[in-house]
């Protein structure tokens, strides 16, 4: 899967979560401070993405609670998405 197709994955968990248009979710957004996304709606947001790549990957997808607060920027989960497929 390219950066690209896992950044359509992000901006499509984002949207679905925080009711925005994906088209509104760049590589340089971010979670906290530019939209406002709380723990709850990452944790949703997570579950979309680690569902939707899942079958993609050798051994499933899933995203660390450590990991998951160390991502900042749209562009850095879609960077260590891309590292783990």
């Amino acid at each position: 899967m390219t950066p690209d197709q896992v950044l359509a994955v992000v901006q499509s968990a984002v949207a679905t979560v925080l009711e925005l248009d994906p088209d509104s979710v760049g590589r340089e957004t971010r979670f906290r401070a530019d939209l406002q996304a709380d723990s709850l709606a990452l944790v949703e947001i997570v579950e979309i993405v680690e569902e939707t790549l899942a079958p993609l990957a050798r051994s499933g997808f899933h995203i660390d609670d450590e990991d998951l607060d160390a991502l900042t920027t749209v562009g850095e989960a879609v960077d260590y998405a891309v590292s783990r497929l």
